[in-house]
């Protein structure tokens, strides 16, 4: 039978739900959706700005390029001309999301009446750009392009372009090849101290886009706090990595409270059944409050819990799958202990001394101390030789491994997480509570940040709950409304 989960934090009910099919084409226009600002206050006029389209890599969706929507916005930009283009990657041809970007393209033309995009591709996104822009036709519809840590080209592209590179393809000793990126007849930048997908969303990133497009510096590179009464969010729940909409599934928004993760009322802030993009919001939250993203899914709860909104979010992404499929097949499940999905959209790195990311968790009142999970064998950075020694860590996943209730981090290779580019996990045994009314603490001290950001989530147990937990990719000081930039 398929069930919904609608419990409160001490008690449950269940009703059915039914999965309705999923269209190709529904999704492609439905992918518009997620950006489109709210009816609260109506942007301001631009005529130098022109639609942003973020085209993600492989294993991708709009959460890399999430912080730089927000610094556009931050910079003036109106959420009605930020837009994502997401596709499938969970096969090795880009021949589809090639074919679809120009329908993509369009779509966003006709519905912000530009004449022109501002494209910005990055890793295996860069391929399917590069293609789409060989055609004059497409190319004509895109001003000026940002080559993200992706393809090389020995040809200059038929748009103006500014390729950027990281670690993998910058000098000295590129770890991805022998000599550095390069598109020809480009600006190309080198940042050999970036991970691979900290090249997409750093500030430093941001910063030389914005001049590559503008012709001037931004006035700020940092997420720029809103006044908390005015934070609105919205976004999609998919099948991840095809970036299908979670369609028939609904999803619930819960207050919460940040010392426990605790739901604060008996009734969800919203509740939405999704369609076959996913797509959900805009909706009102307060900026300096914390909340749960519940996806009912049929046999399960896959719940996420994120910071507090800094300002308008309107590409949250809530990457799921169906119950006990994919990776959730080969991550041990029991009453007994709970599970975790750490995900940033910048490298954690453990292996680095004082330039490490430090990540603890712990459970709050066992009395055990916390437990740093970044250590060299979970969240290797990538050195070479490529790719025998690749780490990349950007989703770390933490359960009890032999089932023993015990921790054990020397195992940084379990299976199939360490053969897969992005990915790792690690034996980490949180003890369960049957109603979650334990509070697991997440703590992050960010590489070269001077603030350590802290998520309290409930111990759910992993038979009936899947947790996620979103990781600021930011390490700028100033977090908070009103401060000084």
């Amino acid at each position: 039978m398929l069930t919904q989960d609608t419990r409160t934090t001490s008690s449950r009910t269940t009703r059915p739900v039914a999965l309705v099919a999923l269209t190709a084409l529904a999704l492609l226009l439905g992918m518009l959706v997620p950006g489109a600002a709210s009816a609260k206050r109506p942007p301001v006029p631009n005529p130098a700005h022109l639609p942003v389209v973020f085209v993600h890599g492989n294993a991708g969706s709009a959460a890399q390029w999430q912080s730089q929507f927000q610094r556009f916005a931050s910079n003036g930009y109106p959420q009605e001309l930020l837009f994502a283009y997401e596709y499938d990657t969970s096969g090795t041809s880009n021949t589809r999301a090639i074919a679809d970007l120009g329908p993509f393209i369009d779509a966003v033309l006709a519905k912000t009446g530009a004449a022109q995009v501002l494209l910005a591709a990055h890793s295996r996104g860069t391929s399917v750009s590069q293609e789409f822009l060989k055609a004059p036709a497409s190319a004509a519809k895109v001003a000026k392009f940002a080559n993200l840590d992706g393809a090389r080209s020995a040809t200059p592209l038929p748009v103006p372009t500014i390729a950027i590179w990281g670690e993998w393809n910058s000098l000295p000793n590129p770890t991805r090849a022998s000599t550095a990126g390069n598109v020809a007849g480009a600006l190309n930048v080198y940042n050999r101290d970036q991970g691979h997908t900290e090249v997409a969303s750093s500030a430093r990133t941001f910063g030389a886009v914005w001049e590559f497009f503008y012709g001037s510096r931004p006035a700020t590179t940092d997420v720029v706090p809103e006044p908390p009464s005015r934070v609105t969010v919205a976004g999609r729940a998919v099948f991840f990595p095809q970036n299908l909409g979670f369609a028939g599934a609904t999803l619930q928004v819960w207050e919460v409270e940040a010392d426990t993760g605790e739901r604060r009322r008996r009734t969800p802030l919203a509740s939405y059944v999704l369609d076959a993009t996913g797509s959900f919001g805009p909706l009102e939250v307060r900026g300096n409050r914390t909340y749960e993203f519940a996806l009912l899914r049929p046999g399960s709860v896959h719940h996420f819990y994120s910071s507090p909104f800094l300002r308008d979010d309107h590409f949250v992404r809530l990457n799921s799958g169906a119950t006990g499929t994919g990776l959730e097949a080969f991550s041990a499940r029991s009453p007994q202990h709970a599970g975790l999905t750490l995900v940033r959209a910048r490298e954690m790195w453990g292996n680095q001394g004082s330039n490490s990311d430090v990540l603890t968790v712990d459970l709050l009142g066992d009395a055990v101390q916390r437990l740093n999970v970044l250590t060299p064998a979970t969240a290797p950075r990538t050195g070479p030789p490529f790719p025998a020694a690749t780490g990349e860590v950007n989703a770390l996943f933490l359960f009890d491994a032999g089932l023993d209730k015990k921790t054990d981090l020397s195992k940084g290779d379990l299976p199939p997480f360490s053969g897969i580019t992005f990915l790792n996990a690690a034996d980490v045994y949180l003890p369960a509570s049957p109603d979650g009314s334990g509070t697991i603490r997440v703590a992050v001290k960010p590489r070269g940040g001077s603030l350590t950001e802290e998520i309290n989530v409930p111990n759910w147990p992993s038979t009936t709950d899947r947790i996620s937990i979103s990781l600021r990719d930011l390490t700028q000081a100033d977090q908070a409304y009103g401060g000084k930039r």
